[in-house]
């Protein structure tokens, strides 16, 4: 296992994490999800466009029109739209529960339903046991709710928080099963969801929610989605899959739930309470059951046989 590699997966994952606290961040400087996307696509786009100009043809030549538009709903601009939307009304410990949580259970439905293929036991164990962290949220909201303490947008944020989830596990499906190469990703996500989000937005929105916001929060929309989601965590997490092993990485995702909410208590000051502590640890919990469990469970190489024994005195 290379130590580079295991390195580009930890930073990669901590970017991902990161990314609900700078989603929460531009909801409360006045970014709703649309303006975030609107700033993450432009800015990822810019970047990615010599990898478009080299790369886009030869992906829509070997995955097709109707693909390509699948993954950009899937993985771009809509699905950015609904889970930075969450971060508007929810706070960052519910969708750190939700959105990896719900994941395992999303991949082992359509894997089923779409390409007949039965969940491996450490694999159903570990999204059972993501289910009832992801209940222990639930409970945690219906509590807040109860006793008058909820924000009114609060199950909304919920609700979209369960929609990205889906279609996230959707993308990753699809990845796996068109073969999707990270280099194909780089050349048609960003660039597409530029093409087909920007203009309505800005015929919608127009540039006054961009101006009305603080320089210091479209910095960091434009520094932290444009470039670190959506250019460096892509490159290190697919760099990191060719180099440690996809197995090796995956050993290391169950680390994000519990690292987005202290990323958010030490830079918002969100402090999860009592049920929301307790739901990410039980999905963590059933992501280690996931992912670390089949490899704890592989068997070792067998030697291979003494091909000859060693004369005395030689």
């Amino acid at each position: 296992m290379s130590p580079a590699g295991v390195l580009a997966a930890l930073a990669a994952i901590a970017i991902y994490a990161g990314m609900f606290a700078a989603g929460r961040h531009g909801a409360v400087h006045g970014l709703n999800g649309f303006d975030q996307t609107a700033i993450r696509f432009g800015v990822s786009a810019i970047i990615l466009l010599p990898f478009a100009w080299i790369g886009a043809a030869p992906a829509v030549r070997r995955l097709g029109a109707g693909r390509l538009l699948s993954l950009f709903v899937l993985g771009g601009a809509p699905y950015s739209c609904v889970f930075l939307g969450a971060l508007v009304f929810a706070p960052v410990a519910y969708g750190a529960a939700l959105v990896p949580g719900l994941q395992p259970l999303v991949v082992i439905a359509l894997s089923a339903l779409l390409l007949a293929q039965r969940p491996a036991l450490p694999n159903l164990l570990g999204a059972l046991v993501c289910l009832g962290g992801l209940l222990l949220v639930l409970l945690d909201q219906g509590r807040a709710a109860g006793a008058g303490a909820a924000s009114p947008g609060l199950l909304l944020g919920v609700g979209l928080f369960v929609l990205s989830a889906v279609l996230w596990g959707g993308y990753a499906v699809a990845l796996k099963a068109w073969k999707v190469e990270p280099r194909e990703v780089l050349a048609t996500t960003a660039p597409l969801s530029a093409l087909l989000y920007l203009p309505p937005y800005l015929l919608w929105r127009g540039v006054e929610p961009l101006t009305a916001a603080p320089v210091s929060a479209l910095l960091i929309q434009a520094v932290y989605q444009g470039v670190l989601v959506g250019v460096v965590a892509l490159v290190l997490y697919a760099w990191a899959v060719r180099v440690a092993g996809s197995t090796a990485v995956a050993a290391l995702a169950p680390a994000m739930p519990v690292m987005a909410a202290l990323i958010a208590l030490a830079f918002l000051g969100e402090r999860p309470g009592a049920l929301q502590w307790a739901g990410l640890a039980v999905v963590t919990t059933g992501l280690l059951a996931a992912t670390v469990w089949p490899i704890l469970r592989k068997p070792c190489p067998a030697r291979a046989p003494e091909t000859g024994r060693k004369q005395k005195g030689s």
